[in-house]
């Protein structure tokens, strides 16, 4: 996953505007994990998306007959932390810039890798959740 300063910035203004920094569950039996996703009418930017950064892109129904349909790109886990530490030096809205520096310094040291969490470990898991949960 690489960007130029220039496309960086450019994610960075997207997500600012467009974008989500969600921490969700995925599958039911799983802990939450950092979801980055972008919601647009316009498939060509999604694509710009996918096509530099991986991830998915889903085809939302319209909510009424006369809306244009919507698309949905996303990026989760550890690929949506490495997506955050390369936009972070250009985010802008101070609501984002929180919430993305809290799983940047944090969402990592208490997420292993073989998902076998010590009692010490799945304590600092839920901190985090509760934390991230009171963001604005």
């Amino acid at each position: 996953m690489k960007l130029d300063d220039t496309e960086a910035a450019y994610a960075a203004g997207i997500l600012d505007g467009e974008d989500s920094i969600q921490f969700a569950r995925q599958r039911k039996l799983r802990w939450p994990s950092p979801i980055v996703s972008v919601c647009s009418t316009d498939r060509e930017l999604l694509e710009w998306f996918r096509s530099r950064l991986g991830g998915s892109i889903i085809q939302k129904r319209p909510r009424k007959p006369n809306h244009s349909t919507a698309y949905d790109w996303k990026l989760a886990d550890r690929r949506a932390i490495e997506f955050l530490r390369i936009v972070r030096p250009f985010l802008v809205i101070h609501r984002k810039i929180a919430r993305c520096e809290l799983l940047l310094t944090e969402y990592l040291p208490c997420t292993p890798r073989n998902g076998r969490y010590t009692t010490e470990i799945a304590n600092k898991k839920r901190e985090l959740i509760e934390r991230f949960s009171s963001l604005p």
